[in-house]
């Protein structure tokens, strides 16, 4: 369900939960080869008695888990506050809550700007020898309190931030004593020297201990060019310069941030390559008849998103240019061919989608050469021509010659207009490339009295997914650093959560359109590195069309009501960590949205409508007994707790006993709750359920009615240990946040329920009350095969305000499934869920999935309908009972092709030559039972990738493979025609005859 973090062991005497349960299962595996050796009535096993499927589902969640119980609780255990939202006063309240948070940072950004910028001329400057680097790269003895780092490539000048003035100091010290808070203030100069306050708790094993530039970190580059740009680096060496070209041009490449866009200009022929130069080694070979993956391109001579992927994925297309002893590999024939090359690119480059509204982003080309002859270009009239040619297209030049090519020439401005410049670096060794600055042409940083705010990114200081309020430091009207805070990015969606209005959601853009925050990327707290960034059209634009968005990110506040899309998450494969799929319907929204004042950011509120309005619904207890908690149980322990502790299969668990969690955007200091809890902090959480502190110095908002309600369940639960024979783990998550599991063990500080599939699934369902069950996948606590099965409980206006889940063996479903449903002991039966995955095949009781072993190696784990029956999955497809769809991971940026299931409007009945469908009401499954089988077909699938999936077949024919994915240029998982089967431009419906697909339009 979840990895725990473990501690220290305590013995119990007895293990009386995991014998108990070891022994059933050995009796349920005794009782089906007793089933398997006898004969059942004839009767019985002619009967396919479909409708049990539903009967035990619901048994197990009402008798085991307690759902109608509790769904009883839900409706007469509190008052219910039912009423119309005022869309323009809620946008004001969370427009208001985030200026608070981006005013804090501005302010304390603004004064350390002001006190830095007055020190500059008088600053006293260090040699890098001068100073002992500590493991942080920092220099402690320089302040108590705060350290120091420089680019760890070497210095022969001195530095900067290394000794910060007094009066800097008592700055930095008089801001953190004000806040009392978190916070984390710095500031870098243009030499790569950086000044951090206070020192990072964590002093090893970070990312800044090694390679650590600051100058080419986003808070940097962003602030020093905040101003978008498209960059074209060109280029032009002869075979066997690899090292420093290869230096130069991948530093170009990290000296952009997220709001810019790169591109990559190889010679062939005169012109930039837009294949790599090994096609079959790098791009890799079709595995399919037709025209091979789906999404691939070569990224090359095109204009892409400068993010961390595609800046790695051009910097292996370099090496492998780089490395080739081909004669293909050949360099341009002239300076003004690759610079005509570079300018074509530009001239062709797809234009970015709101740089109507901001007249950006400004063109740039990199030129990387080994050719000489720059000490007299102005005799070259064809050179001239061609960078005369750049200014009339607004591009500005930077040309690096490296090695010989730039013997004894100096930095110089070959030619320069208002805003567009042609400048000279050369880089005759390595070290005076390695102690220079980025010389990219820079817009923007003058020309705005706004603080600069950078998309959010992963901090190399430990501190997670981060945003950061930049302020330019200029000294006689130049560029010479940037003072920031840091914020984490959790914190600004603590500030605008919405819990209380069913789908409503927030996002924010910046001034080009870029997505700070929107619920179809990544949650922030659960991120391990750099996700994609993305602009807003890509996630709204199937609801708003171009003119509406332009508005919103021009900061024009505005509203409109739309029939638009809204994008439902249903989880995934249990134990696995594939993409999650989605669902996809209209609905009629409400959109508003506002600037956030002193900031480039527009934050946009989406509700949707209910018979023209806006429904709100929050639940409290009817009176202060009513919430009172008994005995609240949280998942951390002080350290002067003594807690009976017993093994649930080699895991430290809390004897007959629940704990509670919260998810992190609960707290008002997400950060600190993130890095962890003292004994202070779990003293105050009681402290607040017990009645004796209050909630707003810790909480975002009063969680006793949560509390209390998932109190209820584990009381419920406690009542019926004698079910607990047959059930595993028991656990409840609300949609404010509050969890608990039973037996109750120490979580992650990171773990959010809402995000897990278990609790997707659940709140995906279409009908209140539904009841979902889930893959079996592999127990890591050692149980074995386990199901997940979980209800939603409802408010009064059907909104789901928790989830009630309990674990159960697959032996003990696969008994009590053959029990109810004998038809399927004589007959091939699947039990499939919405995305065709299989829950169920009856043929799985022969598999050998004893309580301590996994089957992750068979057809059991996250199998598809594709993989075990592919003749029914043709016929399904043909049929369109399967529909391929596409949902974008903007974490691991790839397309995620899945499948979904369903039958057409209420049908529950479909009969095919060789099988029949049952849809089970009011659950996430369908039966399938194979009555002839023709054909002993296969699909495109490789069932044991573990967590890779294959890559989608770029295909028009109704192609059989299992879930796959696919790379750029594919849909969006917001366009209701996503479907990979309508990718050309027409339509090919056929039958699945001979082992092909045959036209229908042909037979």
């Amino acid at each position: 369900m979840f990895r725990p973090a473990l501690r220290p062991a305590t013995s119990c005497s007895h293990h009386q939960r995991s014998r108990r349960l070891s022994v059933w299962w050995a009796v349920v595996v005794m009782v089906l080869l007793a089933e398997g050796c006898c004969h059942a009535r004839a009767d019985d096993e002619d009967v396919l008695s479909w409708w049990n499927i539903g009967k035990f589902l619901r048994e197990f969640v009402n008798t085991g888990l307690g759902a109608k119980k509790l769904q009883e609780h839900v409706s007469t255990g509190y008052t219910w506050r039912n009423e119309e939202v005022d869309g323009h006063q809620r946008l004001k309240e969370i427009n208001l809550r985030a200026s608070k948070l981006f005013q804090k940072n501005i302010k304390m950004g603004k004064g350390l700007k002001k006190v830095i910028e007055q020190e500059y001329d008088n600053w006293e400057r260090v040699y890098p020898q001068q100073v002992n680097a500590s493991s942080l790269c920092c220099s402690p003895e320089l302040s108590s309190s705060g350290c120091g780092l420089w680019s760890t490539h070497g210095h022969s000048e001195k530095l900067l931030a290394l000794q910060p003035p007094a009066a800097v100091l008592r700055e930095m010290e008089r801001i953190s004593n004000q806040y009392q808070n978190d916070i984390t203030l710095y500031f870098t100069f243009t030499d790569g020297s950086l000044y951090m306050y206070p020192t990072p708790r964590n002093k090893h094993d970070l990312q800044a201990c090694e390679n650590y530039d600051p100058r080419l970190r986003y808070f940097f580059t962003q602030t020093k060019s905040p101003e978008p740009r498209d960059v074209i680096v060109v280029v032009d060496a002869v075979l066997g310069a690899h090292s420093l070209v290869r230096e130069v041009v991948v530093r170009t490449f990290k000296a952009l941030s997220y709001s810019d866009r790169i591109g990559l200009c190889l010679p062939h022929k005169d012109m930039c390559r837009t294949v790599s130069f090994d096609h079959q080694a790098s791009l890799g070979a079709p595995k399919w008849p037709g025209q091979g993956p789906l999404g691939r391109q070569s990224f090359l001579g095109q204009v892409i998103v400068s993010t961390e992927r595609n800046k790695d994925h051009l910097s292996k297309l370099l090496d492998e240019w780089l490395n080739s002893t081909s004669s293909l590999a050949s360099p341009f024939s002239s300076h003004s061919a690759a610079l005509t090359a570079g300018l074509h690119v530009h001239q062709n480059s797809s234009k970015h989608p709101f740089s109507q509204s901001s007249n950006m982003p400004h063109q740039v080309l990199v030129y990387v050469t080994t050719r000489g002859g720059w000490d007299q270009w102005r005799a070259d009239p064809q050179l001239s021509a061609t960078l005369n040619d750049s200014f009339l297209h607004n591009v500005s030049i930077v040309i690096n010659p490296i090695y010989e090519a730039a013997v004894g020439l100096e930095d110089e401005l070959l030619m320069a207009d208002e805003k567009w410049t042609v400048k000279l670096v050369p880089f005759p060794t390595s070290r005076k490339f390695y102690s220079s600055q980025s010389s990219i042409t820079s817009f923007g940083f003058t020309e705005t009295e706004r603080a600069v705010i950078p998309m959010p990114y992963w901090d190399a200081f430990g501190a997670g997914y981060i945003m950061s309020v930049c302020q330019p430091l200029i000294a006689r009207g130049e560029f010479v650093g940037t003072a920031c805070t840091d914020d984490s990015i959790v914190n600004l969606l603590a500030d605008t959560a919405i819990d209380d209005v069913e789908k409503a959601y927030v996002f924010i853009v910046n001034s080009m359109g870029n997505t700070l925050m929107h619920p179809l990327l990544p949650s922030p707290h659960s991120l391990t590195e750099e996700p994609y960034h993305v602009t807003i059209d890509k996630l709204e634009k199937h609801s708003l069309d171009q003119n509406t968005l332009e508005q919103i990110v021009r900061q024009q506040p505005g509203s409109k009501d739309v029939r638009g899309v809204q994008v439902q998450s249903i989880g995934r494969p249990r134990g696995t960590t594939l993409p999650h799929a989605v669902r996809v319907a209209y609905a009629h929204l409400r959109y508003l949205w506002a600037p956030i004042n002193t900031t480039d950011l527009t934050i946009a509120l989406v509700l949707p409508l209910q018979d023209g309005k806006v429904m709100s619904s929050v639940y409290k207890c009817h009176n202060s007994t009513a919430c009172q908690v008994d005995d609240f149980q949280y998942h951390l322990s002080k350290s002067d707790d003594d807690r009976k502790l017993c093994s649930y299969f080699g895991t430290e668990v809390v004897k007959n006993e629940g704990l509670v969690k919260f998810a992190p955007d609960c707290f008002i200091n997400v950060l600190s709750y993130v890095k962890g809890e003292d004994d202070k902090a779990i003293t105050q959480l009681y402290s607040i359920f017990q009645g004796k502190s209050p909630y707003d110095e810790v909480l975002t908002k009063d969680f006793r009615a949560s509390v209390k309600l998932v109190e209820t369940a584990e009381q419920i639960w406690l009542e019926k240990l004698n079910l607990s024979d047959y059930i595993g783990l028991q656990f409840m998550g609300t949609a404010d946040g509050t969890f608990i599991v039973y037996p109750g063990t120490e979580l992650k500080q990171t773990y959010d329920h809402r995000s897990t599939s278990w609790y997707l699934l659940a709140m995906s369902s279409l009908e209140p009350g539904s009841i979902s069950m889930t893959t079996p996948y592999c127990d890591e606590w050692g149980a074995g095969m386990m199901y997940t099965i979980t209800k939603p409980l409802h408010g009064p206006l059907g909104n789901p305000v928790a989830v009630v889940a309990g674990d159960f063996t697959l032996q003990y479903i696969m008994a009590y499934f053959l029990r109810q449903i004998p038809y399927c002991k004589r007959h091939t039966c699947l039990l499939l869920d919405q995305m065709g995955y299989v829950v169920l095949k009856t043929d799985w009781v022969r598999q050998k999935t004893s309580p301590h072993t996994c089957a992750n190696n068979t057809d059991i784990a996250a199998a598809h309908i594709n993989q075990l029956a592919p003749d029914i999955a043709r016929d399904m497809i043909g049929s369109k009972l399967l529909q391929r769809r596409g949902c974008h991971d903007y974490e691991r940026d790839l397309t995620f092709y899945f499948w979904s299931l369903g039958l057409s409007g209420y049908s529950t009945y479909y009969e095919a030559a060789t099988y029949v469908v049952h849809r089970i009401p009011s659950t996430n499954l369908f039966l399938v039972v194979r009555t002839k089988r023709l054909t002993h077909d296969t699909c495109h699938c490789d069932p044991y990738l573990d967590e890779e999936l294959m890559e989608c077949h770029d295909t028009c024919l109704l192609e059989c493979e299992c879930p796959c994915v696919a790379r750029n240029k594919t849909q969006p998982c917001h366009d209701p025609n996503a479907d990979v089967h309508r990718v050309c431009n027409s339509v090919v419906l056929c039958l699945w005859l001979d082992n092909k697909c045959r036209n229908v339009d042909n037979l």
